[in-house]
């Protein structure tokens, strides 16, 4: 069984950054905006606007209904991929264990592992039925192609998580966030009382909804009026980094703020 190496993983810290300070500069480009990293965190960043300084944490977000929507995007790319190319044949079913971390769609990384896959594919084609190669492993877990048959020209998910119903997925991304602002609270504990300016930036690793969605949970949400603002890095772009070059960029919304420009 061989597999294919997974990318490296994305610096979720220095994405968010520079996603929160670009936003800030489309608000308002005349206001003065440094940053540096905390060697010594909490927080991951201490920035400061026009002579105030906030203290910056940023937290990860990942929903079952989001990994499910990636993973049937992955096989709808590789099938699209491995349709073009030439003399595709035979039937594939793709089986994702748990929680591997693909990469996120859009990006350089994505496309590669998509091509790469496809690739890996039609060199099974003339393989026997039942031959398997293992396409992503990590610690969340993995990722494997097997051949099925040597009629027709299909690939196919095989295993996955289960579903959710929109109410559910609402529900699920709520409770998420609120655990997730707790957490960050006892985290920063030792922070507060020093900085009554804290910022929280969520990055959202597989995709949620769009911006209305992000809005709309917030106000099904108490107990993060402790923090200054809250502004979430959405997925759904691949703009580029300006503090961080070599980082995939993304514009971002905020969820809640005191600062009334901000909103």
């Amino acid at each position: 069984m061989t597999k294919i190496k997974p990318p490296e993983r994305i610096n979720e810290e220095y994405v968010c950054i520079d996603s929160f300070i670009q936003h800030l500069k489309e608000i308002d480009n005349k206001k003065e905006i440094k940053h540096n990293e905390e060697p010594n965190d909490p927080p991951d960043f201490w920035v400061t606007i026009s002579g105030v300084t906030y203290a910056v944490e940023v937290t990860s977000i990942v929903t079952d209904y989001a990994y499910n929507a990636l993973c049937k995007k992955l096989v709808k790319d590789i099938r699209s991929e491995f349709l073009t190319s030439s003399y595709p044949k035979g039937k594939y079913a793709l089986s994702i264990m748990r929680r591997p971390d693909i990469p996120k769609r859009g990006t350089t990384a994505w496309r590669t592992f998509v091509s790469t896959t496809a690739t890996k594919i039609q060199e099974m084609s003339n393989a026997s039925c039942g031959v398997e190669s293992c396409l992503l492993k990590d610690s969340n877990g993995y990722l494997v192609i097997e051949k099925w048959s040597n009629q027709g020209t299909e690939i196919g998910l095989c295993k996955m998580e289960v579903m959710k119903w929109e109410g559910e997925v609402r529900e699920e991304f709520i409770r998420i966030l609120k655990e997730r602002i707790e957490t960050k609270r006892e985290r920063l504990k030792d922070i507060i009382p020093r900085c009554s300016n804290i910022i929280l930036l969520f990055y959202d690793a597989y995709g949620y909804g769009d911006v209305e969605d992000v809005k709309k949970a917030f106000l099904n949400i108490q107990g993060y009026e402790w923090l200054h603002s809250i502004y979430l890095a959405t997925p759904f772009s691949d703009m580029p980094n300006k503090l961080y070059p070599n980082t995939p960029g993304r514009r971002g919304v905020f969820g809640y703020s005191k600062n009334e420009q901000w909103h």
